[in-house]
C-alpha cells in the first residue's frame, strides 16, 4: 500500500543489510541500516553492488521511509568563564592528546648507561 509522507516530511530510501544463517530467527542484531539516500536510483545501484559482493547469507534491500525536518536546537546560555577555562585545560591535557602522551613518555625515560672504557 503506497502512502504519502506527512506534511513537512521527505521520502528517503534506506539500504538495509539482513544477515541470515541456518535455523535463522529474525533478531535486531541481524538487521543493519547501511545507508540512507534521497533518490531511489542511488539506493538501487548501491543494493545491486552490495548484493554482488555480499557473503553467503547476507542480503541487501531497499526500504522506503520518511525523514522529519530537523528541529532547531534550543538556545543555550554560554558557560561561565571559569567553566570555559576548566574545559579548555582538561581538553588540552586529555589522556589521548599528543601533548599528554609526550609528557608521560618524557617522565618514563630511563637514564642512559655510561659507556665502558
Amino acid at each position: 500500500m503506497a502512502t504519502t509522507p506527512a506534511p513537512g516530511q521527505q521520502d528517503v530510501y534506506a539500504v538495509v543489510r539482513l544477515d541470515s544463517f541456518r535455523n535463522f530467527t529474525p533478531r535486531p542484531e541481524n538487521v543493519t541500516i547501511r545507508r540512507v539516500v534521497h533518490h531511489f536510483a542511488e539506493a538501487e545501484l548501491e543494493v545491486r553492488h552490495l548484493n554482488m559482493t555480499a557473503p553467503t547469507g547476507t542480503v541487501y534491500f531497499i526500504q522506503r521511509t520518511t525523514v522529519a525536518p530537523r528541529i532547531a536546537p534550543a538556545v543555550v546560555a554560554p558557560p561561565s568563564p571559569v567553566v570555559a577555562i576548566a574545559a579548555a585545560v582538561l581538553s588540552s591535557l586529555s589522556p589521548r592528546s599528543r601533548r599528554a602522551r609526550a609528557e608521560k613518555k618524557a617522565g618514563k625515560k630511563k637514564p642512559k648507561k655510561a659507556k665502558r672504557k
